[in-house]
């Protein structure tokens, strides 16, 4: 490959305003990190989102706080910390062992377990106080009747996933007056119901569809007692089902968007959530090569002029995709706010950079932006990647340090593989 990228990432293009408010806490990051590279989580941005998630739906509906997926990659317990301050009643998680993790670190608000329960795991939840989903009795039915307890004695309660359209878990609406037959009869109680939407935030009328669906189908349940939710990030954005008994966020709480079209995203952004998930770096080394000089592995970058290039110690094996690799991907100036694109491949440790000049002393760059960036933020990222904005900062592992940070101070810090989810 020639001088030439594969997007136009000019190194003088600017992305809007500059974070460069931010250095002197970064300044006082490297410090204390002594790393030329780190996750920068800000948990600020997280409270702020809840605020806005609040705005977003009923006086009376409380919050279902996802976490899963180590908090979406932001990092399950301090951000859990922060949802808890904040006033989020319950949690939810993917698996049963993401909820043992809560428990064990004395997490103690109801976690529901959006996975579809399995019989192995049934003395696990009711061991530690969880609630499973169900989409059919099979669990429940191949264990002792008299094992369906908690440690205290009451009852094992459960949430019943209704499959409106998503094909996935969930029972089919024909089908759940049997399932709570089942539950009534092994005197099991109903705590929740929910489904799960489809669409994207720019397809409202099909998730409506699914909404009408579940409204119908759980109806007959509401005298009761079961609450319902159906509301996650995107239906947040969409106005449905956010007059329920529970919203039920997850990627929106580190402000995540569920999809990575620019209609959706735009959508997504105007309700003014803050990513709080990025990658700060400092050049290892930089250098002026001349014209004609090869970059990286098989050389599948030439500069075509004298070009300042610049080494970042991450790479693949971090998380950082390979496939930004020749100017799909850049990273971001702080002090200027320009993209300077990546050139060459992105190795297991390390990539190269084309500077628009000689780095000053200590400067500082974003490998991963906490904005809505076409290019370097985590939904950019995605859609030039064709991937899923979430895996993004999911993909990130342990090799890379830590940091929180919380009214404009650094509040905790996970070491580089010290960090578990």
């Amino acid at each position: 490959m020639t001088g030439e990228t594969t997007t136009s990432l000019s190194p003088t293009a600017r992305t809007g305003p500059t974070k460069a408010s931010l250095l002197p806490l970064l300044d006082d990051a490297f410090a204390q990190l002594k790393v030329p590279s780190f996750i920068h989580v800000n948990l600020d941005a997280v409270a702020l989102n809840v605020d806005i998630l609040k705005g977003l739906s009923s006086p009376k509906t409380e919050i279902m706080g996802v976490v899963k997926g180590g908090a979406y990659g932001s990092g399950l317990l301090p951000v859990v910390e922060v949802l808890l301050e904040k006033g989020v009643r319950e949690l939810a998680v993917a698996t049963v062992a993401e909820g043992l993790y809560l428990r064990r670190h004395g997490i103690n608000v109801p976690i529901t377990i959006l996975g579809n329960l399995v019989p192995c795991e049934v003395s696990d939840v009711t061991q530690h106080n969880l609630i499973p989903s169900l989409s059919w009795s099979q669990a429940l039915m191949s264990v002792p009747r008299e094992s369906l307890v908690y440690p205290d004695g009451s009852r094992l309660k459960v949430a019943i996933n209704i499959d409106t359209g998503m094909s996935r878990y969930g029972v089919q609406p024909e089908d759940l007056p049997a399932l709570v037959q089942d539950l009534d009869d092994l005197e099991v109680t109903i705590l929740s119901m929910y489904t799960h939407f489809q669409s994207a935030i720019t397809e409202r009328e099909k998730n409506q569809k699914q909404l009408d669906l579940f409204l119908s189908a759980s109806e007959p349940y509401k005298c009761r007692g079961i609450t319902r939710h159906v509301a996650a990030t995107t239906g947040c954005v969409q106005g449905l089902g956010t007059d329920l008994d529970f919203i039920r966020p997850g990627g929106a709480i580190t402000g995540l968007c569920s999809g990575s079209d620019k209609e959706g995203t735009n959508q997504f952004a105007k309700k003014r959530f803050q990513p709080a998930f990025s990658v700060i770096a400092r050049p290892t080394f930089y250098k002026l090569l001349g014209a004609g000089r090869h970059v990286g592995y098989d050389g599948t970058y030439t500069t075509s002029e004298d070009e300042w290039i610049a080494n970042f110690s991450t790479g693949w094996s971090d998380g950082l995709s390979r496939r930004l690799s020749n100017g799909v991907g850049a990273v971001r100036r702080i002090s200027t706010g320009e993209r300077c694109p990546i050139v060459g491949r992105v190795s297991m440790d390390s990539i190269t950079v084309r500077l628009p000049e000689q780095p000053l002393p200590d400067e500082v760059f974003q490998v991963l932006t906490d904005d809505y960036d076409e290019v370097t933020s985590a939904v950019g990222m995605a859609r030039n990647l064709g991937g899923a904005t979430y895996e993004i900062p999911g993909n990130w592992s342990t090799r890379l340090p830590r940091l929180y940070t919380r009214n404009g101070k650094i509040v905790k810090i996970y070491l580089s593989l010290q960090y578990t989810c």
